[in-house]
């Protein structure tokens, strides 16, 4: 019997646009190994998010000359890895797509380079993305039910992008019961306990 099988990473939510997603502690995947996925679309025919915690070895400005400096890139997820897309918390962006009360996707990125430029504080309200994590048709429940992942919807948006990267897994899993709390404790090789 593998371990992961006596283990109950289950906790009944179903994903949703703006959910989020969790790895279950001992996902060996390299893309999604302790990660946490926001959902930015969830349907019959397919679905997608971006990896939060995951961060690029590179600055925005490397990709973009025109963009500010010092502003880090994720790794959104192994799909369209040429592709540069972010998330941000600024109201009426032209052409942004709300995910949650407060959260949008894209946008006019002119817009959102003028207030980064306005204010040194603005960055941290825009996440840039290279790549997206995408699932097709009936992809992502059925790894929900391998226990890959469990969905949660009680994470705010301050923790999603406030919450260090290196500990954000273990925050969004420490609230989610005492089994979960659990979870958030073990290391990453069952060995090393």
């Amino acid at each position: 019997m593998k371990l992961k099988e006596t283990i109950d990473f289950v906790n009944g939510i179903l994903p949703s646009k703006g959910s989020v997603l969790l790895s279950e502690p001992f996902l060996q995947d390299p893309h999604f190994e302790r990660s946490v996925v926001l959902m930015c679309e969830h349907s019959d025919a397919e679905s997608f998010g971006f990896v939060l915690n995951h961060t690029a070895n590179v600055h925005l400005h490397e990709l973009i000359d025109i963009a500010p400096t010092s502003i880090p890139v994720f790794i959104g997820g192994p799909v369209a890895e040429n592709g540069l897309f972010y998330l941000h918390t600024f109201m009426d962006i032209e052409s942004s797509e709300e995910i949650l009360p407060g959260l949008f996707f894209g946008g006019d990125l002119t817009e959102i380079f003028e207030l980064l430029n306005a204010d040194e504080n603005n960055k941290e309200k825009v996440r840039f993305f290279i790549g997206y994590s995408g699932w097709s048709k009936g992809q992502l429940t059925q790894e929900i039910k391998e226990r890959a992942w469990i969905c949660v919807n009680n994470i705010t948006i301050e923790t999603l992008l406030s919450v260090p990267v290196s500990t954000l897994w273990k925050k969004c899993m420490s609230v989610q019961g005492e089994q979960f709390q659990t979870f958030a404790l073990f290391p990453k090789n069952i060995t090393d306990n």
